[in-house]
């Protein structure tokens, strides 16, 4: 599975999340989710895989979240970027 910023993923809870921002950081994949349903309910999701499977893990350590939240900024940055030429063009 191949997950991308602006993919729309069902999570485990049966709710549909975009995913905001994408970032590698020591050789794992995580993700910034929210729902699409309800703004305020976000999710640091990591990408597990093992036996051809996939699976999301929520990020709950409050130190790697200070690590990853410049990189899912970073990241996401050229989707404001999108949107901002979307509203003046």
């Amino acid at each position: 599975m191949n997950i991308e910023i602006k993919d729309l993923i069902t999570l485990s809870d049966n709710l549909n999340y975009v995913v905001c921002s994408k970032s590698e950081y020591q050789g794992a994949t995580y993700y910034y989710l929210i729902d699409v349903e309800n703004n305020e309910n976000i999710k640091f999701m990591q990408e597990k895989r093992a036996d051809d499977k996939t699976t999301m893990i929520e990020v709950e350590d409050k130190e790697l979240l200070q690590q990853l939240l410049p990189l899912f900024f970073e990241a996401g940055k050229h989707i404001l970027n999108e949107v901002q030429q979307g509203e003046n063009g």
